[in-house]
């Protein structure tokens, strides 16, 4: 056997390991949360402590994912992140597709036409672009959003690397007669002739873990609108890029969803609260943006006429670009920014445990975290709650075993830059 292809195959079986790690992380860290920060087996836990102590295990789940993703560093390529992440979305998005199938066969069956609801993100696109115009939507999905674009008034073009969702997305459009077409095809190689639009919205700028692979990605977009076009780019903040506000759809009962959710606005409490940097989130690759960052990261390629933090939903940044006559070819930096080079040599691991040793301690964690999820779960189930009780005088818990093994992991940060 060749054994440079054995060398590639076991990067990439580690890789997948790490993304599935990432993913158990963000789905069950929430809620030990609290329990970290404030039950009885943690009155010393921040006492004394270095910042750095205290930022690793009031937002644990946020420095487990760095540490993950220095380890994707050490073993990948970011072409070969960003193709693990392709297959983790699909894996992601296995529910979606399952539960989009099964509305449309209710919606055949009883005759029905949906009613579509539009966000303020969908308003603010609506008043910058006129009806009729025929719009790209990068990251459709089963199309939903773009259904009801298309209702509105728009042409609508949607682009998905998913097939099964790209599938149920035309089967819909088909049922509903409305003007969407949904095609096959990657962001970062847009396949459409230059000029064919007169704007895009792409919800998920930041996902692509190299400046060049970012790059591209504009360029492809900015090619594919004309002169006249606006384009919509979305990009999430630090601040609010926690794993708390994806907790509806993770099936928790919502008596357990609204305690967890009061935690949020103690997110980075220790760390900066808003910044460019990268990290994992559900298995999949995030760089998270400030105005500034976006702005300048974009300037290349786009004339940026906008840029905002959004009222509606403070995860998120949206930029109004427009396209500019001569394209960059390198990314927009400035003298204090590193986004030139965001894969730093820092992730390296040269002395200390293995990448193997790291990931057995980081699944250990996980399945604690599932088991405290599954019991804080129950907790709520059985209505424990309303009795006055609180999930923090729960006695059966592994938070001692959690804390040490958190500690352990804290003296092998050498993968976290």
């Amino acid at each position: 056997m060749n054994m440079d292809k054995q060398c590639t195959d076991d990067g990439k079986n580690t890789l997948k390991r790490i993304l599935e790690l990432s993913f158990r992380i963000s789905v069950y860290a929430p809620p030990i949360k609290p329990f970290l920060r404030f039950s009885k087996h943690a009155d010393t836990l921040y006492k004394g402590k270095t910042n750095s102590y205290k930022h690793f295990f009031w937002d644990f789940d946020d420095a487990l994912q760095g540490v993950l993703l220095g380890m994707a560093h050490t073993v990948a390529t970011p072409a070969e992140i960003a193709e693990a992440c392709i297959e983790r979305w699909k894996i992601n998005l296995a529910k979606i597709y399952q539960r989009s199938k099964r509305q449309l066969e209710e919606l055949r069956k009883n005759g029905e036409v949906p009613q579509f609801r539009y966000t303020p993100r969908d308003e603010f696109i609506f008043s910058r672009v006129e009806p009729g115009s025929r719009l790209l939507y990068a990251g459709c999905g089963t199309g939903t959003q773009c259904l009801g674009w298309a209702q509105r008034g728009y042409e609508v073009i949607g682009i998905d690397t998913d097939e099964q969702l790209v599938g149920i997305a035309n089967e819909r459009a088909e049922y509903l007669k409305l003007p969407f077409q949904a095609v096959c095809m990657d962001a970062h190689n847009i396949g459409f002739s230059s000029g064919s639009f007169d704007g895009f919205l792409l919800e998920f700028y930041g996902f692509q873990p190299s400046p060049v692979q970012a790059l591209a990605l504009q360029r492809g977009l900015a090619s594919a609108m004309n002169d006249n076009g606006k384009g919509f780019i979305v990009a999430t903040r630090k601040k609010y890029a926690s794993f708390w506000n994806g907790m509806s759809n993770l099936g928790y009962p919502e008596s357990m969803i609204h305690w967890l959710t009061n935690q949020r606005r103690l997110d980075h409490y220790f760390s900066q609260m808003d910044a460019c940097e990268e990290k994992l989130c559900f298995g999949l690759y995030i760089r998270s943006h400030t105005v500034d960052s976006l702005s300048r990261e974009l300037g290349g390629v786009f004339d940026v006429q906008e840029c905002m933090y959004e009222e509606h939903d403070q995860r998120y940044l949206i930029s109004v670009v427009k396209r500019k006559d001569r394209f960059s070819d390198s990314p927009s930096t400035s003298e204090n920014d590193n986004s030139e080079d965001w894969t730093k040599q820092e992730y390296l691991q040269r002395e200390g445990p293995s990448i193997e040793d790291v990931l057995y301690e980081i699944h250990a964690i996980c399945d604690l975290l599932e088991l405290h999820k599954e019991r804080v779960e129950r907790f709520f189930l059985n209505g424990e709650v309303s009795g006055g009780k609180t999930p923090l005088s729960m006695v059966d818990t592994d938070l001692p075993r959690f804390i040490e093994l958190l500690e352990h992991t804290y003296g092998m940060r050498p993968f976290r830059s």
